[in-house]
């Protein structure tokens, strides 16, 4: 069996991951999606991810750093409800924090959510 630190993580792919809750000063952790956006390069050689989590709580107004998964997009990655992708949350976590791949970006979405990251990073 494959171990899942190996597997393939592709840029734009959504993953269910075990996430660090800021909060709780990163020692409780929260089973929740998020985007990979390291490079695919990096994602082979690296034991490493950069991630940015997704979130369901759409009730907030979207700044220009998130992105907004609805409609036909919520199945076509892998998630449940509409959710919100924040990309002023960027991380680096162990890939084998990573339970399993969910889905993957659309090229459009993923293009969408570079702006975003430009935004948020001021590049």
């Amino acid at each position: 069996m494959t171990k899942l630190s190996q597997m393939n993580w592709q840029r734009g792919d959504v993953v269910l991951c075990r996430a660090p809750m800021p909060s709780t000063e990163l020692r409780q952790f929260k089973i929740r999606p998020a985007v990979i956006v390291s490079a695919d390069s990096l994602n082979q050689i690296l034991d490493d991810v950069m991630v940015i989590p997704c979130t369901s709580n759409t009730s907030r107004s979207i700044t220009p750093t998130q992105y907004l998964i609805q409609g036909d997009e919520i199945a076509a990655v892998g998630i449940r409800v509409k959710s919100v992708i924040r990309c002023e949350s960027i991380f680096t976590l162990s890939q084998s924090m990573i339970l399993r791949k969910l889905g993957s970006l659309s090229p459009e979405t993923m293009n969408q959510v570079n702006k975003r990251l430009i935004v948020a990073l001021q590049l």
